[in-house]
């Protein structure tokens, strides 16, 4: 790392998928923009960490991980460090490899997500020339379990027609519903419900003007729709029918489902936009933890100090405008509040689920309404054919909202993901594993507007990307007073019209 400007138009704190993407389109529109991370990789809680790094992360001790950052530190400085090379802590069990180049075989999603086929994400990556650095594969299945079993989420007429997820006399009803879905145009009022007004009606209200149930109209909502509670239902129905709309046409794109995942993981995805930011001329910089944010006498940013990370000498540069993951501002109440806890469990599988006909991937959601519960719970799973693991391995992650973080024993929120999953009561198969985390959620407090600090939202518990592409949208018009269009690279748009 050579020197710093002086001076940037942005500088972004945390190397998060959100502040990534945010990076990537500033540098792209030109802008000068700094990143800084306190890590030493990119991702923070959007990261993919290797099998050795994951048991560093959750099963050494704070002792351990001090002294090993103490005997790299000694090491990169040519210090003696003795003579033992070992990790301070325990390693993986020897089916997950022996030495680093096996263990780098893992590439292991701390906050596992999958993208929208035609979603905002998939549209940015494909706009700001991203897809020429990530390959994007197809996810296996959507399911939504009913009866203790899962079920594929139908998306069209002819699947509804066949469908076991709702009863014969539903099925009629779904297919008039998915057929409005397939057809609707805003600008042509043949393919418009009469009776329905997209900004005047509630969601509750749409969904009666077609018959449907609670139950068929609970899973549309939560399988295509996305919504992680039923607080959607009161309001208006045009974004509900915006996002099974984009459901509907994300599984057009390929068919088995809507979904797509990285080749390697999703730390993928925020090293590509920080690369793409780079192209453009922004600078990078990681082991640099925050020091300060400076504001003038009016109280607006000015700019932020850190340490050099080669030389740790203190560093201040100008800047109007900071953009940072909430995690920087723990205990500041004025800037973030908690807005929940989230628990998630990452597992080591030797099997996929049952149910599934052996699908190398899926995204599985059980409804709160079956549950007894008000939020949801989401499964993934991915395995190999990501180059995600090992041949014989897959990795599964389980995560719903706490809802009773005082109980003591808060896995047991997550046990009828485990239940799906072949773990019941804390089964695990030979060669398997679980990694069970409590996550705090937090919001900003303000906007940002008055001091032009901007501070991004935690992630949730959903397996897919569209409330963080959300909060990129949100956080750019926010910035910039208008909202975010990515207009497609120059040289993208060449090499499409060369290949037609």
């Amino acid at each position: 790392m050579g020197d710093f400007n002086e001076e940037y138009d942005v500088v972004i704190v945390g190397t998060g998928l959100t502040e990534c993407i945010l990076s990537g389109v500033f540098g792209a529109e030109g802008k000068k923009v700094l990143n800084i991370d306190q890590n030493s990789y990119y991702g923070r809680r959007s990261a993919s960490l290797n099998v050795m790094e994951m048991w560093k992360k959750f099963r050494w001790s704070d002792e351990q991980r001090r002294v090993e950052a103490e005997r790299t530190k000694a090491e990169e400085e040519g210090k003696p460090v003795g003579a033992s090379a070992t990790p301070t802590g325990p390693e993986p069990p020897a089916a997950f490899g022996k030495k680093p180049s096996e263990w780098n075989q893992w590439h292991i999603s701390l906050v596992p997500k999958f993208l929208m086929a035609d979603g905002e994400l998939t549209n940015i990556l494909h706009k700001t020339g991203v897809t020429r650095y990530i390959d994007l594969l197809q996810v296996g299945g959507s399911y939504v379990v009913k009866g203790g079993l899962p079920y594929r989420v139908p998306s069209t007429r002819m699947e509804a027609m066949t469908s076991s997820l709702v009863s014969s006399f539903q099925k009629y009803y779904m297919q008039n519903f998915l057929q409005f879905i397939a057809n609707y145009k805003e600008d042509d009022k043949s393919t418009h419900k009469k009776g329905l007004n997209l900004d005047q009606n509630t969601m509750r209200e749409a969904y009666k003007l077609f018959s449907l149930d609670a139950w068929t109209s609970g899973f549309i909502g939560h399988a295509m729709a996305l919504y992680v509670d039923d607080s959607y239902l009161d309001r208006p129905a045009r974004e509900p029918i915006e996002r099974i709309i984009l459901y509907v046409r994300s599984m057009a794109r390929f068919g088995k489902s809507p979904y797509i995942f990285p080749l390697h993981g999703l730390g993928e995805l925020p090293e590509r936009f920080s690369f793409l930011s780079a192209v453009y001329g922004g600078t990078y910089a990681l082991n640099t933890p925050l020091q300060e944010i400076l504001f003038d006498d009016s109280g607006v940013v000015c700019g932020v100090r850190f340490p050099h990370p080669n030389t740790k000498e203190e560093v201040t540069v100008k800047t109007k405008k900071v953009i940072a993951d909430p995690s920087y501002f723990l205990g500041q109440d004025k800037r973030i509040r908690q807005v929940g806890k989230l628990i998630r469990a990452i597992c080591i599988l030797t099997h996929p689920i049952e149910g599934t006909e052996n699908a190398d991937s899926a995204q599985i959601i059980i409804p709160a309404s079956i549950t007894k519960r008000r939020n949801d719970i989401y499964i993934s799973l991915v395995s190999s054919a990501f180059n995600v693991c090992p041949k014989g391995f897959y990795l599964a992650s389980v995560s719903t909202i706490l809802e009773d973080p005082d109980s003591g024993n808060p896995h047991a929120e997550l046990e009828p993901g485990f239940d799906r999953l072949g773990l019941g009561s804390g089964r695990l198969g030979r060669d398997e594993e679980k990694f069970i985390q409590v996550v705090d959620l937090f919001e900003p407090v303000e906007d940002g507007t008055k001091d032009h600090v901007y501070i991004s939202k935690s992630y949730d518990a959903s397996t897919h990307f569209e409330t963080c592409t959300d909060d990129v949208k949100d956080i750019y018009k926010r910035v910039e007073g208008k909202d975010l269009v990515i207009e497609q690279r120059k040289d993208e748009q060449q090499e499409q019209a060369d290949e037609s």
